[in-house]
């Protein structure tokens, strides 16, 4: 038992790799993956008796699963969310199998490889399954109309209202964006002519097809990843910056180019643009309405779209909050974007402990490279939501772990075992414990606030459950109370809180059916 326990642990990256389709397209062969990455782990622990070596991302790593579970609880849609936690852990069943499946630089630059062919895959995907008609700014028939039509269609969705037969080009220019500062690295920093010269053509077929997506979020994911490679290769770019900025700001002025632009833009594309930009507004304040209503659970993970529809009793066309903050809010709530900056901070501190003593070209290529992917990560946020449990998420979470086992191989003596039950030492006890005392002092002087949000959590909880339930009277009705019922104990906590007032008032209702969900958005 013993001996197959070690020959599945020294294959364990592998054995995730086989999940990674199961997990990544859900359907029925989903329990298979789910198999495979409890046998890789179950390995693990019987060859090392050890969860897994130590990184400085295994605490935000550890939050983050927690509030993945306590997300399902309020989910009004299981299927949903199962879906994307599924997706959860495929990414940290890629981490940690990275950090302890991969121990050398050579295997490193192997991964690193696989990442540059990803993104050629990518890119081939894209090409060949995209649906070029959706969120076109500018129609450009001689581009469009010599693609090849469609060659790759009904790939499987990842819990999503609606099925889509191609691919929408948002995603795939924010995969692009995540996956192509790896071939950008290796081609300015890399050590090998012929494999930079391979990055290169990759890179430069990539950013062909997010040329195409005409996706604004993409643009600035690009964008990001460039200025920080450049960073990286010349500080003399932080001084170029703000004159760049300065000479196009004077230039804008003289010549007016938005002026022209906007004469030269078709009605349609001005629509199309005021659409993007308005949606974006709305459905970002709408997450922030559900944050504030359920800050302790979020709404359930990956329900946006089936509780804003309930909102208003039909299913929403948004998916999402277009917004990668506020959707980890929405999603898992406030301790779930607590661990996501954690999370951040973690990166920040593992690279830059990881980098100094690096001796080769191409590791240090790829941990620019890897900077370079969670930066463009970062700024497609800002305008649409690919969370740590989206399918493009898989490659962020690859990309941790590459930066932690970089870490672990320059800081062996170090980074002991991570055991199992966990042993913090003095210092990661100080870093968790302030910032926890700092929050019960403050719960403490705002318990009465705390403790009624945390009602209304609750109350909201069961009014999204009375809503979904709505074709059963019997149980529409039994939520309703339960929320009534919540709601009473969140005012007697707090009796200024006026949407708790306002949300009792659409329970007592008698046909919960008929009148309008009390949305305020702030």
């Amino acid at each position: 038992m013993t001996h197959l326990a070690h020959r599945i642990a020294a294959y364990e990256l592998l054995l995730v790799a086989t999940a990674t389709p199961f997990l990544l397209f859900p359907g029925k062969w989903t329990p298979v993956g789910l198999a495979l990455l409890a046998v890789a782990w179950v390995a693990r622990w019987v060859v090392t008796r050890r969860i897994s070596a130590r990184t400085a991302m295994d605490v935000p790593i550890i939050l983050l699963l927690i509030m993945t579970g306590v997300s399902l609880f309020p989910s009004v849609d299981l299927s949903l969310s199962l879906n994307r936690a599924c997706l959860m852990l495929l990414g940290v069943a890629l981490f940690y199998g990275i950090v302890n499946g991969v121990h050398s630089a050579r295997q490193m630059h192997y991964i690193g490889i696989a990442l540059v062919l990803l993104g050629l895959l990518i890119a081939v995907i894209g090409l060949l399954g995209t649906d070029w008609e959706i969120g076109l700014l500018v129609d450009i028939p001689a581009v469009y109309e010599r693609l090849p039509g469609p060659m790759i269609r009904g790939l499987p969705g990842s819990g999503v209202i609606e099925e889509y037969d191609l691919v929408n080009p948002r995603i795939v220019a924010g995969a692009l964006a995540i996956v192509i500062p790896v071939p950008l690295a290796y081609l300015a920093f890399g050590q090998d002519k012929n494999f930079r010269l391979l990055s290169g053509c990759t890179a430069l077929a990539m950013a062909a097809v997010l040329l195409l997506t005409q996706a604004p979020q993409g643009y600035l994911g690009l964008a990001s990843a460039l200025f920080l490679i450049g960073v990286w290769g010349s500080r003399w770019v932080l001084i170029a910056l703000p004159l760049g900025t300065c000479g196009l700001v004077g230039a804008w002025g003289l010549l007016r180019p938005h002026q022209v632009l906007v004469e030269r833009l078709s009605a349609e594309t001005m629509d199309t643009l005021d659409f993007g930009l308005g949606s974006r507004i709305v459905n970002g304040a709408r997450g922030l309405g559900m944050v504030r209503d359920m800050p302790f659970t979020g709404i359930g993970l990956n329900t946006f779209p089936a509780v804003d529809g309930l909102y208003s009793f039909g299913r929403s066309h948004a998916e999402h909050a277009h917004n990668l903050y506020i959707q980890t809010a929405v999603d898992l709530g406030m301790l779930g974007l607590v661990a996501l900056l954690a999370l951040l901070a973690a990166i920040a501190y593992t690279v830059a402990r990881a980098y100094r003593p690096l001796m080769s070209r191409n590791q240090r290529a790829l941990l620019i490279g890897i900077c370079g992917s969670v930066v463009a990560w970062l700024a497609y946020g800002l305008l649409d939501s690919i969370t740590l449990g989206h399918k493009p998420g898989a490659a962020v979470w690859v990309a941790l772990g590459l930066a932690a086992t970089t870490r672990l191989q320059v800081e062996v003596p170090a980074t002991p075992a991570l055991p199992f039950p966990p042993r913090l030492s003095r210092q990661w006890l100080l870093l968790v414990l302030t910032p926890l005392a700092v929050l019960v002092m403050i719960v403490g002087l705002t318990a009465h606030k705390s403790i009624g949000a945390f009602w209304v959590n609750l109350g909201v909880m069961e009014a999204h459950r009375a809503l979904a339930n709505a074709d059963s009277p019997a149980s529409a009705a039994e939520h309703r109370d339960a929320s009534e019922e919540y709601l009473r104990e969140a005012i007697r906590w707090d009796p200024s809180r006026a949407r708790a007032h306002r949300l009792l008032e659409w329970t007592m209702s008698e046909d919960i059916g008929s009148r309008p969900w009390p949305r305020e958005t702030l």
